[in-house]
């Protein structure tokens, strides 16, 4: 048998030790900010991922493009708000 303070002294331990991830997971769930925070950086992870593994899947040639976009975003963008005010100008003159 053993003895009934060793066994008591135990118990306090894994009580102790129960409360501290209670109260562990509880702060994890209070912590809104900083779960988006962590869910926000496994996306950008998993995007980039999954964006590098499509790239690898293109043609060379278009692979190279693609890269050469990506290192001039602001290029990129400045064409797409052209088309978009082109289409935009040309479907208020017809409509």
């Amino acid at each position: 048998m053993t003895d009934p303070k060793e066994q008591l002294q135990r118990d306090v331990e894994r009580t102790r030790r129960e409360l501290g991830e209670t109260v562990e997971a509880l702060a994890h769930k209070v912590d809104v900010p900083g779960r988006v925070k962590e869910q926000a950086h496994e996306t950008v992870v998993r995007m980039t991922a999954a964006t590098n593994q499509a790239i690898d899947s293109l043609p060379d040639p278009v692979a190279e493009q693609v890269e050469k976009a990506r290192r001039h975003p602001a290029a990129i963008a400045a064409v797409l708000i052209t088309l978009v005010l082109v289409i935009w100008k040309l479907t208020r003159r017809n409509g």
